[in-house]
């Protein structure tokens, strides 16, 4: 079942820019995606929530809360409103920030959670780290440093492009 409506801890969330409180969207961001997996929200490989169609517009997988059909930039009354319903409301401010616009015309972008393939480096990472041991490395401390760190936390690799 969905897990909704939790709150997390994690490090990238501070309040030297804002409040110290984010809601998270596993399909729209990789800080959000990494902490609903830690915290169980989602699994890695199983259904991720992303109830905006390709238009931008909320569909029926948010119709208990009546915003179905409107574009996210123009849902946040609604969700206040909801928010405030159901007692879970911690405060509705308005903060000036940055915020990324398409170049050619100027309306704001969504980050959107896409189909992809994937290498499963992860599963291979303790094999990939012992073969680096075993390279010999021009400058040597790309084997020890920069390269070693870089696969001691690597990532499954998405190998697919949509742009």
């Amino acid at each position: 079942p969905l897990q909704a409506y939790r709150v997390c801890v994690d490090g990238y969330v501070t309040d030297d820019s804002g409040t110290g409180v984010v809601h998270q969207a596993p399909a729209f961001g990789a800080d959000d995606n990494r902490v609903c997996l830690a915290h169980g929200i989602i699994v890695k490989g199983g259904f991720i929530p992303d109830p905006i169609d390709d238009d931008g517009r909320f569909d029926e997988q948010v119709s208990s809360i009546g915003i179905t059909g409107i574009h996210v930039k123009e849902a946040d009354k609604k969700i206040v409103e909801t928010l405030k319903e159901m007692k879970r409301l911690v405060s509705n401010n308005s903060l000036v920030h940055s915020y990324p616009f398409c170049w050619r015309s100027d309306t704001p972008l969504i980050y959107k959670a896409v189909p992809s393939w994937f290498v499963k480096v992860e599963s291979i990472k303790d094999r990939i780290v012992a073969n680096n041991e075993k390279t010999y490395w021009v400058p040597s401390f790309v084997k020890e440093k920069r390269f070693k760190d870089w696969l001691v936390n690597a990532n499954d690799w998405a190998v697919s492009r949509n742009r």
